[in-house]
């Protein structure tokens, strides 16, 4: 039995508005998370910050930096509202080659006194491409031994040693009330990428 006319004059505007409100739903882009942009807007605020003022109290940062195959600006500040998130810091990674950022969460690990009581900002420079990009793929554990070498860890990712006074591959500072201060130890941290930060 066909469809008469007056039933096709009715179906065919029904079916185009389907198709239209189909195609417009599409092509609408995906809605954003406000709190995860405004996190991510804190961070790349908090590194920029930060460099500004490592290079400020200490200029040949700025050269080293410039040298690296990457650096990560982390903060257990906890005063910023948007950063109190899991864990007991954030930070974010930028890769020199790049430019891709990759924002992290920071946590204590073992027995080791909480940071979360003692805001800081912390500068970590990379000269080695391999463990930045394992660092910045699946994070680290820092242990707190003074063997000064790292190695893959089995299930864990990166296992650093805490020690790094040594290590030719990275060097880390802390940037305190007193300036810019090398970090001989900063065992005891965990580090790992934020998946809700880099989708």
């Amino acid at each position: 039995m066909k469809p008469t006319d007056k039933a096709w004059r009715t179906l065919v505007p029904a079916i185009l508005a389907l198709l239209t409100a189909s195609c417009a739903t599409t092509s609408r882009p995906p809605q954003v998370d406000p709190t995860i942009e405004a996190r991510r807007d804190a961070l790349l605020e908090l590194r920029d910050q930060t460099l500004a003022e490592l290079v400020a109290s200490k200029p040949e940062i700025n050269e080293e930096i410039t040298d690296a195959v990457g650096y990560g600006i982390f903060t257990s500040t906890q005063g910023n509202i948007v950063l109190r998130v899991m864990g007991d810091g954030a930070g974010v990674l930028t890769d020199n080659e790049t430019g891709k950022t990759t924002y992290m969460k920071m946590a204590r690990v073992g027995s080791a006194a909480s940071f979360a009581d003692l805001p800081f900002r912390q500068l970590i420079i990379f000269r080695n491409r391999d463990l930045f990009d394992t660092f910045s793929a699946v994070g680290a554990d820092v242990g707190a031994s003074t063997n000064a070498h790292f190695k893959a860890g089995t299930g864990k990712g990166l296992v650093l040693d805490g020690s790094i006074s040594f290590n030719p591959m990275l060097s880390s500072y802390r940037l305190t009330d007193k300036g810019v201060v090398p970090q001989a130890n900063w065992g005891g941290v965990g580090y790992l990428p934020d998946e809700a930060l880099n989708r």
